[in-house]
């Protein structure tokens, strides 16, 4: 490639820069089909920037090495983390959002002047999705929320709510993990499984659990018994995809309520990262609809 300067960092895999800025993503192996490059490039001309997002294969023994690298050139604009760095790389950075602090991970990078900062869009995805699904924040505001499953996802989607509904409740099938998280969000806690007594005062289901993914366990993280209790104004939010409508949402669909999948926060968590990598390049609106249609 005439003009290309390989990149001196220590990864994995040959990466050379040929444009005037870059963006990268950060992981094990992104380089053997990572979606995130082929998201922020029909971003990055669909703004007719001079960039590319390049997958970078790193170690963890080697991410202290590439994280300075990067952060030592003008040219790198930001771009994602995935596994196993999402964690590792807060100590790394020079400040996180405060969302992502309160996770304790890290899967989008964006420069401030000299300064690399870390965000967690995960969590801002969803939150990108509930709030529209729910009718705007101020309609958020009024709800009251119980997320179930404090994974990854639930632990960021959590994070992101606190503050922003009326009542923040969360379950996780280890009770210590929910103890935990809710002392840090400031959330209360109820047993696993969760049932109707608690139910009928919920106004915002999220499912963050495994159940009912087309790979994890069958059925309703919620008996279709208990999900009856729910106010006919609940909304119900699941983080899978795969399937489109899960069994939690046919459920819920079939009480007629609010529902909405996973999908839309995949796409937003990487079009919320783009817009903190390259302010003002492009509207939100334009950015999700040129990563839509990649």
């Amino acid at each position: 490639m005439a003009g290309a300067e390989p990149f001196t960092g220590p990864i994995g895999n040959p990466v050379a820069i040929a444009t005037g800025r870059y963006a990268a993503i950060l992981g094990a192996t992104p380089s053997k089909g990572a979606r995130s490059p082929l998201l922020w490039n029909a971003a990055f001309r669909a703004a007719g920037i001079d960039a590319v997002m390049h997958p970078m294969d790193v170690t963890t023994a080697d991410l202290p090495a590439v994280v300075a690298a990067l952060k030592a050139d003008p040219r790198f604009v930001g771009g994602a983390v995935t596994v196993p760095h999402k964690q590792a790389i807060v100590g790394l950075l020079d400040r996180v959002e405060p969302e992502a602090g309160r996770i304790g991970a890290v899967n989008a990078l964006y420069r401030d002047g000299d300064a690399l900062v870390g965000a967690n869009t995960d969590g801002a995805g969803a939150l990108s999705q509930i709030e529209e699904m729910v009718g705007g924040p101020h309609a958020l505001m009024t709800r009251r929320a119980l997320v179930l499953g404090l994974g990854g996802a639930g632990l960021a989607v959590a994070a992101f709510l606190a503050g922003r509904v009326t009542e923040l409740t969360v379950a996780n099938r280890t009770r210590a993990t929910a103890d935990a998280v809710a002392a840090r969000l400031g959330a209360m806690v109820v047993d696993w499984p969760v049932g109707a007594d608690v139910l009928s005062k919920i106004d915002l289901l999220v499912n963050a659990t495994t159940v009912g993914h087309k790979d994890g366990p069958a059925g309703s993280p919620v008996a279709a018994a208990d999900l009856d209790v729910l106010p006919g104004s609940a909304a119900v939010y699941d983080v899978i995809y795969q399937p489109d409508v899960t069994p939690l949402l046919a459920l819920a669909a079939g009480r007629s309520l609010e529902t909405r999948n996973g999908l839309g926060m995949n796409l937003d968590q990487a079009v919320i990262a783009f817009a903190k990598a390259v302010p003002g390049a492009l509207g939100m609106d334009a950015v999700r609809a040129a990563m839509r249609a990649a």
